[in-house]
């Protein structure tokens, strides 16, 4: 049979597997702290607790072209012009818990982005439910219609 008329739904062949988990590589990505607002007294002005996690989109082997492309669609807004991913988290008190939270903000975007969107094909007609409906509707309507006629007596 001719596949002429079909369209491949996905640009990979195989077998596509989401992961339960996926670990960023800490190599692979710049890590940047500066000072955080928010709660913290004093020690909000001394110590470097934001963290901020950046990451060249393009030149990230690590993720599958696919999933990046899915990342440039769905995280349009974290992407900077140079195509830097940049993810920030001034959430906690102290730096170690900031760079935990950012590295699981970016786990949570890949995790999003990772399964293929689902493919969805559009009713062509109406449903037999419907059809059944309107001649029904059509049989009600013919009835009044031919009750208001004039009657012989």
């Amino acid at each position: 049979p001719s596949r002429a008329g079909q369209r491949r739904r996905f640009n990979s062949g195989g077998e596509w597997h989401v992961p339960n988990k996926v670990t960023v590589p800490m190599d692979q990505v710049e890590l940047s702290f500066t000072r955080s607002g928010g709660a913290g007294g004093q020690n909000v002005n001394k110590v470097n607790t934001k963290v901020e996690i950046r990451f060249l989109l393009s030149e990230a082997n690590w993720i599958p072209e696919e999933v990046r492309n899915r990342i440039r669609q769905n995280e349009a807004g974290r992407i900077s012009k140079d195509g830097y991913l940049t993810v920030t988290s001034q959430e906690y008190r102290t730096q170690a818990q900031n760079r935990k939270d950012a590295v699981n903000k970016v786990e949570e975007i890949l995790l999003k982005s990772w399964p293929r969107p689902k493919v969805r094909k559009l009713r062509k007609g109406l449903t037999k439910a419907a059809k059944e409906r309107r001649r029904e509707d059509k049989k009600k309507r013919s009835q009044v219609k031919a009750n208001r006629k004039q009657v012989d007596f």
